[in-house]
């Protein structure tokens, strides 16, 4: 046997009338990278949460099977000492980045001068020594989840399990986290990876699993580099926008500014988030805004709605100075996606959240519940219509906060990582939608760190690196293509 193995997993959550995971079997050894994909809502972090133990001690359901360690040389049920990222990266005790560190370390009995030298090693090896005095709330996205993975590997377990440990990183970072795990691989431990869009990880990993309708199923990694329903999703996906002519090429008519944005700066605890940019978005375009993680690209979109506002410089919103005009009325012309979908979903049912924003803005609510599930048809979300939205999976949530911002067709739409826990299928679901919205005469501001997506979609681009303007121009003169 390896040092795990997993015999007819198979769990059904206690609300849940189908298993999620159905008679799951496999065995690893300490020393491999496994890579686990499958589509939203194919039990991925199901089954992490499984190995984990988080299931069944902390979430309630039916489990049946057998989950076998053998890391010490000795048969047992007993869950060995694991590292954890979870999906949601977001969930920290301590405000500052050393404090929390910290006080993992501490449970595990370590302190003084060993304790401060294992935080300094995680913090290089991560690229987070600059930040190990910052408040976590002033950090970014990518930052915050680089902060998760450090948590997840400061004890130096011999397992790791990491749920979609790369989708608020920027390119550079993925890379840079699969050089680390594939060292700490060759040291000895095992480490299981889960992620929807295997494509960084593939060419790391030892060994590709697929998660089918709770199945799971063990891939060729030399006859077939990728699952078949990824290279069959981004071949649909992608292929709608290399065939439509109207995508690829730049809109040739200046149709105006919508957003214009005049020497901005802004600062998190004394240190520069944005300054002094400029630049403008033209109606009817799609612009997307790129850089490393911290760069400020958050920071910028914030502005374009109202939630910060300028400490120096100017932003127009359909030419409304934003220090004039309320939150409110910018909500009525601007909509809004964030990171983190659970800072926007606060209704009891799927239906009602995604009706809300129209019931907000004065539609009768029977008329509204009726436009909720014609839209939430489009996007496969109607049949989950009537559960709570903190049910879901954390990549069918950030599904459902799009939609309630779509709902509204609001003249402009700010994107803040919309496809990041996406799989291809509703990837392609929402491109689709937004090209159509451009082409009603929408426009949209797309943070992302997906460079395919920036490539094949954006008409032009925007750079952001430490806060500064690098570059802005078309997308095919900023993208080496």
């Amino acid at each position: 046997m390896g040092d795990i193995e997993v015999k007819n997993l198979t769990f059904t959550y206690s609300q849940g009338v189908n298993p999620t995971l159905r008679s799951v079997n496999f065995s690893a050894d300490l020393g491999q990278i496994l890579l686990i994909t499958g589509s939203n809502g194919s039990g991925k972090s199901t089954l992490l949460a499984c190995l984990s133990g988080i299931i069944p001690m902390l979430t309630p359901g039916k489990l049946e099977g057998e989950i076998l360690w053998d890391v010490n040389r000795g048969i047992h049920n007993d869950i060995p000492n694991i590292g954890v990222l979870l999906q949601d990266s977001d969930v920290y005790l301590f405000e500052e980045v050393y404090e929390e560190f910290a006080f993992i370390l501490q449970n595990a009995g370590i302190s003084g001068a060993d304790l401060d030298l294992r935080i300094r090693e995680i913090a290089a090896e991560l690229g987070l020594s600059d930040l190990l005095g910052r408040k976590l709330r002033s950090l970014s996205g990518g930052e915050r989840q680089k902060v998760a993975i450090g948590a997840a590997l400061i004890c130096d377990a011999p397992i790791l399990l990491l749920d979609e440990p790369v989708e608020q990183l920027d390119p550079t970072s993925a890379l840079n986290l699969f050089r680390m795990l594939k060292i700490l691989a060759e040291k000895g431990k095992l480490i299981i990876v889960c992620m929807h869009n295997p494509s960084v990880a593939v060419p790391w990993v030892d060994r590709l699993f697929c998660l089918r309708n709770g199945q799971m199923f063990e891939e060729s990694l030399k006859e077939r580099p990728l699952p078949f329903q990824y290279n069959q999703g981004i071949s649909e996906g992608l292929k709608f926008f290399l065939d439509n002519d109207d995508q690829k090429k730049v809109l040739s008519v200046n149709r105006g500014p919508v957003l214009e944005v005049e020497n901005l700066t802004y600062c998190y605890d004394n240190q520069k988030g944005i300054a002094d940019l400029t630049l403008q978005v033209n109606q009817q375009e799609v612009l997307a805004v790129i850089g490393p993680n911290g760069s400020g690209k958050s920071t910028l979109v914030k502005h374009f709605i109202g939630l910060l506002r300028p400490q120096a410089g100017k932003v127009f919103v359909n030419g409304l100075d934003i220090e004039k005009v309320p939150t409110w009325e910018l909500a009525e012309q601007v909509g809004v996606l964030f990171q983190n979908p659970d800072d926007q979903i606060f209704n009891a049912t799927v239906f009602e959240e995604i009706a809300w924003s129209l019931v907000a803005r004065g539609v009768p609510k029977r008329e509204a519940l009726a436009e909720s599930r014609e839209l939430a048809k489009e996007f496969d979300l109607h049949q989950l219509g009537e559960k709570h939205p903190h049910d879901l999976s954390r990549s069918l949530r950030q599904l459902v906060a799009l939609v309630s911002v779509l709902i509204t067709k609001p003249k402009i739409l700010i994107l803040d990582e919309p496809t990041k826990m996406m799989d291809y299928d509703h990837l392609t679901k929402v491109m689709r939608w937004i090209l159509n919205y451009r082409d009603q005469g929408g426009t949209i501001v797309l943070v992302t760190h997906d460079m395919d997506l920036t490539r094949n979609y954006s008409q032009r681009a925007v750079v952001l690196v430490n806060g500064h303007l690098e570059r802005i121009g078309r997308t095919d003169e900023i993208l080496i293509l």
